[in-house]
């Protein structure tokens, strides 16, 4: 089982390996060294927001994916 374990996180450490780094990198630290960051974000919850908006994008995702696949198979129009 390790084994298998070992050669899938070789594999995908392959795959990812062929993508570009994000271009946001730079900004991203940038914004990690201001020192009043902690204070916004007690008053206005980034990550609260970005957790919403996640689950908003895969409800939105899946509601177009269930809709291609019915097309598809005829079940709607």
């Amino acid at each position: 089982m390790s084994d298998m374990k070992n050669l899938l996180d070789r594999f995908l450490q392959a795959v990812l390996s062929l993508f570009p780094l994000s271009p946001f990198r730079e900004v991203i630290e940038e914004l990690g060294n201001l020192p009043y960051l902690g204070y916004i974000n007690w008053f206005v919850p980034i990550g609260d927001f970005v957790k919403i908006g996640t689950v908003w994008l895969a409800a939105i995702a899946a509601y177009y994916a269930w809709s291609i696949i019915a097309r598809w198979i005829k079940l709607i129009s």
